[in-house]
């Protein structure tokens, strides 16, 4: 078997070429020997087959049931391979009945059929699995290779690879047109290449004017992932390629190598949709091709990598070694002008990394652009990079263009000092109607270096370095601000063509190659009217990734067209993801929610049609098997409580709970304010713009994850740390006063004399007759001496201590009885874990140091603190540290809230 080369970059049109014919020569010769017994199994199969029928817009002269017709094995005990190459003719459509149908030989296919086509019957392209010899005799085992003809389709199946590491089948598909391969999956472990062939498909169209589509193509599953170049790619579009290949709705994940690549080809490479995640080398790479009339493009994609939660596929010990989002790269033929629009990258965690978006200098591309994308970057990786451009050898033009392009993220430092570095000869390039908002570390917004004729215009800048850096370069900038927030981007997985992945056999196959028919091989009299239960809960997308998890207590259905096939329901428990804001998942049920909990991010929750927080779902029904006049007449809380935030002109964020009921008031909520069932969470920034929430209760928690603005409560302005004292429900006896709220410092001479400053973020006032003249206190601070062993300086306040020095001596200090550490008060940054009623456990490192804050949470003997490390867990109670530099690990395992302040930048 000829095994094309596993070079990264020095493949050519030329060597496919060849390759491809070598291989069409050997094609020609072993099916010589085996010519006069297909001839006789045709006739046979036209004898049995049904007349000419019109499928997926394609007239088919016979239509062939693989079991009854061909007689193939649907148990996977027999090989299918020799009734699989007699029926390979023109005209025929090839049915596979559920079941599993062993592959033993590869089917070598150079015989310019036109309209062949293999396609499974079941509900499910799962229902019918292609399987192989475990470990595949040694042999890096190719179950097909079809080298030409035209109208090809392969729908509705599965290759079933195993999760040994050995076991793989491949396949390589060229057609001068027409050629279609729609919701099929590759499951099991996919090995390395040394136990593979490159990638799991390669994908051609040899004519120029043909159109060639991968529709609902699965690969996540997981495959070995050895580092670059020893891993398996998802798809490849090589050199010999001169049409177009168009990939819409895929969803590959964690491939060993690149999930697609068309670098080298002649042709284009079109992507619509799709979700491309933890996807080892690169997530995406492209070149915008050479073909006459056409250039590559990316559309609606969605790409996410968080290297530190691989899926549930992935083996112990594995890891990514250096995954990319998207490269530009034409591999030194110098293509130009590929466009990415409508995509979403998401960088959560990586480790080394080229950058989430880049072209290498190597990769040999000229311009490029990205248009109506949206960028989150919280790693240290590069975010955009075009490397210098070859001006000898890449075509015009050189310039790369950023239209409407968003780029946020907790990114505290870049490679290139810069969120975007435009490098050398990059003449021509643009940044317009876009932003760029790291506020955390050291990042500048965009270094261009040693290019001309760029612009920089109508964009917001809001960056914690400088918003531009320039360095031999001739930029223009207009109209540059930098005072406001970017829009976020949204782990889609509708939008990112996942949720198109239902297993159907409905066809959708309108594209501009084939029309859009109903596939007749469907039953449509199947009962799909199945009689809804009693009961219905509702899941509706905020726009986070959300995993939820529930049980009810007696029978459980999806409601027909909300759940995707990552979504599963096994007796009365269901479990699935949900991203997209408004986008639902419903069910319903019989009996009571007897447990529910969102596994990752949060969103809206209605049971039979009222909105509930995750911690009332599970009060929200009573079985419908009793009495259906269950009393709902109980009144709607009274949201009579106000809660304003008043912007300061910082970027802020927040994120609050009350016990009750909580809603918007009027329009001052934007869309990238959430509010779930009993909690909020939002932006604010331009002083003075207000965001008002009314509620019913208290405020049960109150935190700024970023900046501060001013709050109010019912008129009355209270801190971050008095808000939850500031209105409780009227329904409740409201005995409590301020003083409720008061905390107690005391500072106890040693017998050293010794001067000390404290301050607060409340108020303080002296306590008793403990102070002395020499001491000075003011409304949030105080300045004083103590000096005689056991002698005391007390003081009472509220909100938290935001200072405490010693300026000569030292003393004891204890805050509410409990002895402390007065370094403590010196550390600027807060992290606080409160508990939900489960455990969660936690592991910290920060690069300075850490420790217990007990005015907010104090320890308990089993959690420790020591050089620069904290660890413990919480059930119903609150863990707080403050510490200084940067947190360096983060470990947190179950429910807790977990909120920090970096304050040190």
């Amino acid at each position: 078997m000829v095994r094309l080369t596993d070079g990264d970059d020095d493949e050519s049109a030329a060597d496919s070429d060849s390759i491809l014919e070598s291989q069409l020569n050997r094609r020609n010769y072993l099916k010589l020997g085996a010519m006069a017994a297909s001839t006789a199994l045709s006739a046979g199969v036209a004898s049995a087959a049904s007349g000419p029928e019109e499928r997926f817009g394609i007239q088919w002269d016979r239509v062939v049931n693989a079991v009854d017709d061909l007689g193939m094995d649907p148990n996977g005990n027999e090989p299918i391979d020799s009734q699989l190459d007699s029926a390979y003719e023109s005209g025929t459509l090839i049915e596979f009945p559920p079941g599993e149908y062993l592959a033993t030989e590869t089917q070598y296919w150079n015989d310019d059929v036109s309209r062949f086509g293999m396609v499974g019957t079941g509900s499910s392209h799962k229902d019918v699995q292609f399987v192989f010899p475990s470990g595949n005799n040694g042999e890096k085992y190719r179950f097909l290779e079809i080298t030409s003809g035209d109208h090809h389709v392969l729908k509705n199946f599965s290759i079933q690879q195993t999760d040994d590491a050995t076991t793989t089948a491949d396949i390589w598909m060229i057609n001068d047109d027409g050629g279609l391969i729609e919701d099929v999956e590759w499951l099991g472990r996919t090995p390395t290449d040394n136990d593979a062939r490159r990638q799991l498909l390669a994908y051609d169209c040899s004519s120029v004017d043909g159109v060639n589509v991968a529709r609902r193509v699965y690969m996540r599953e997981g495959a070995e992932l050895p580092g670059y170049p020893d891993g398996v790619a998802g798809i490849r579009v090589q050199g010999g390629s001169v049409g177009e290949i168009r990939l819409v709705d895929c969803h590959i994940e964690q491939r060993g190598s690149s999930s697609f690549r068309a670098t080298h080809t002649r042709g284009v490479l079109r992507v619509e949709g799709g979700l491309f995640k933890n996807n080892d080398n690169t997530n995406m790479r492209i070149s915008a091709g050479d073909h006459p009339e056409k250039t590559s493009w990316i559309k609606g994609a969605t790409v996410i990598m968080d290297a530190d939660n691989l899926n549930e596929h992935a083996h112990d010990g594995d890891s990514l070694d250096s995954p990319e989002g998207l490269r530009i790269d034409s591999t030194g033929n110098g293509y130009a002008g590929v466009l990415i629009e409508d995509c979403d990258f998401i960088f959560k965690s990586c480790p080394t990394s080229r950058g989430v978006v880049s072209s290498p200098t190597w990769g040999g591309h000229g311009g490029f652009t990205l248009r109506n994308c949206r960028i989150q970057n919280d790693t240290s990786v590069q975010t955009i990079h075009a490397d210098s451009v070859d001006t000898d050898t890449a075509d015009k033009p050189w310039g790369v263009n950023l239209e409407n392009v968003s780029i946020t993220g907790s990114a505290r430092s870049q490679p290139s000092g810069a969120a975007v570095c435009i490098d050398n000869d990059r003449n021509g390039s643009t940044v317009q109607n876009s932003c760029i908002h790291f506020p955390n570390g050291d990042v500048d917004g965009v270094l261009v270096n040693d290019a001309t004729s760029c612009e920089i215009v109508d964009s917001n800048i809001n960056v914690s370095g400088q918003a531009t850096v320039f360095s031999g370069a001739d930029v223009d900038t207009s109209n540059v601000t930098s005072g406001d927030s970017c829009p976020l981007p949204s782990a889609d997985s509708s939008t990112g063509g996942d949720s198109s992945s239902t297993d159907s056999t409905t066809d959708s196959t309108t594209d501009s190659t084939t029309d859009s028919t109903t596939d007749s091989t469907t039953d449509s009299t199947t009962d799909s009217t199945t009689e809804p239960l009693p009961n219905e809960i509702r899941l509706v997308g905020s726009g986070t990734t959300t995993q939820y998890e529930f049980t009810v207590t007696d029978s459980l259905q999806a409601s027909d067209g909300t759940i995707e096939e990552w979504d599963d329901i096994e007796s009365g428990t269901a479990t699935g993801w949900i991203t997209t804001e408004g986008v639902e998942d419903a069910y319903t049920f019989s009996g009571d929610v007897d447990s529910f909990s969102f596994l990752e991010g949060e969103s809206e929750v209605y049971v039979n049609g009222e909105q509930v927080s995750e911690s009332t779902v599970t009060d929200a029904t009573t079985d419908s098997s009793t009495d259906g006049s269950t009393d709902s007449t109980t009144d709607s809380p009274d949201l009579s409580h106000e809660l304003r935030l008043v912007g300061t002109g910082t970027q802020t964020q927040y994120e609050f709970t009350v016990s009750d009921a909580l809603e918007a008031s009027g329009d001052t909520i934007e869309s990238w304010d959430t509010i779930d069932g009993t909690s909020a969470a939002g932006w604010i920034t331009t002083e003075g713009v207000e965001d008002v929430f009314n509620f019913a209760g208290s405020v049960t928690s109150f935190g700024f994850v970023e900046g501060e603005a001013e709050i109010y409560v019912d008129g009355e302005q209270v801190t971050e740390n008095t808000v939850t004292d500031a209105a409780t429900d009227s329904t409740t006896d409201s005995t409590d006063d301020a003083t409720d709220s008061q905390n107690e410092l005391r500072l106890v001479g040693t017998g050293v004399e010794t001067q000390y400053e404290v301050a607060v973020s409340g108020t303080l006032e002296a306590s008793g007759d403990t102070i002395e003249e020499w001491d000075d206190v003011s409304e949030s601070s105080a300045a004083g001496w103590v000096t005689t062993e056991g002698v005391e300086d007390v003081y009472a306040f509220t909100g938290t201590i935001t200072s405490l020095s010693f300026l000569q001596g030292e003393a004891e200090v204890y805050v509410n009885g409990t002895r402390v550490d007065p370094a403590v008060f010196s550390l600027p940054n807060t992290l606080v874990v409160e508990g939900d009623g489960s455990e969660t456990t936690y592991d910290f490192m920060v690069s300075g140091d850490i420790l217990n804050d007990p005015l907010v949470g104090p320890t308990e003997s089993a959690d420790s603190v020591t050089s620069g490390k904290a660890k413990g867990s919480v059930t119903d109670d609150v863990d707080a540290f403050r510490f200084s530099g940067d947190i360096t690990k983060m470990n947190l395992t179950g429910d807790a809230a977990l909120t920090f302040e970096d304050n040190d930048g």
